[in-house]
């Protein structure tokens, strides 16, 4: 699956469980407004509850010229310091304290939360059960020095899918590109609400790409 990164975000339609009606990413998200003389972030830590999510995430981010610390180094910190991570919101200031210390601008934390049931269909005349999961992912971009969230963006499957993993990566993207589109200089977001119709971030009517428009998107990072 190749990464067009805040231009087209896939549907969910093909994961969706059987007979179920067609669905899309429903997405929100904001930014920090521009600051002058604020500098561009340009080294991050990734922090995910998820590891597929964490791993797509630094391959995103990477693309945009951030330089993201290896998950082994971090955690060469974190026994230095004594740290012992709880694997909950409590974790974030010993987070952006180690942020620090590695010399990062901006902790990015993606959190995934996935809620499995057994659904029922019936197929002929036979009944099959499968597993169906409600998803959602929220992301956001936190300064290391102050605290201050500079970004943050949510994408959620609205019904039930069956392929969770790909959801992840198609929820995540939505989720940072909702999150980035910097409708304060002339860009509109699009959400997607029925098929033939793609989510995106515009400009004058055309669907934009990370590299084609970096000066826009970069600072708000």
């Amino acid at each position: 699956m190749s990464v067009r990164f805040f231009y087209r975000i896939c549907s969910l339609s093909l994961l969706l469980v059987s007979c179920a009606p067609m669905t899309f990413p429903v997405t929100s998200g904001s930014h920090a407004p521009l600051e002058q003389g604020r500098s561009i972030a340009k080294r991050a830590i990734v922090w995910s509850n998820h590891p597929s999510a964490g791993n797509h995430m630094i391959t995103l981010f990477q693309q945009t010229g951030l330089v993201v610390v290896e998950r082994a180094h971090l955690q060469q910190i974190f026994n230095e310091q004594k740290i012992r991570l709880t694997h909950t919101s409590d974790d974030d200031s010993d987070i952006l304290r180690v942020g620090k210390l590695v010399g990062a601008d901006r902790v990015i934390f993606v959190e995934v939360t996935e809620k499995s049931q057994v659904i029922a269909n019936v197929y002929y005349g036979a009944a099959r059960s499968e597993t169906a999961y409600n998803m959602s992912v929220a992301v956001r971009g936190v300064d290391v020095e102050s605290g201050e969230i500079r970004w943050s963006g949510t994408a959620q499957t609205p019904r039930a899918i069956n392929n969770p993993e790909l959801a992840i990566v198609i929820l995540s993207e939505a989720a940072v590109a909702r999150a980035l589109c910097p409708v304060e200089s002339g860009y509109q977001w699009k959400e997607r609400t029925r098929e033939g119709e793609e989510a995106f971030c515009m400009k004058d009517g055309k669907g934009i790409s990370l590299l084609d428009h970096k000066q826009a998107i970069l600072p708000l990072l």
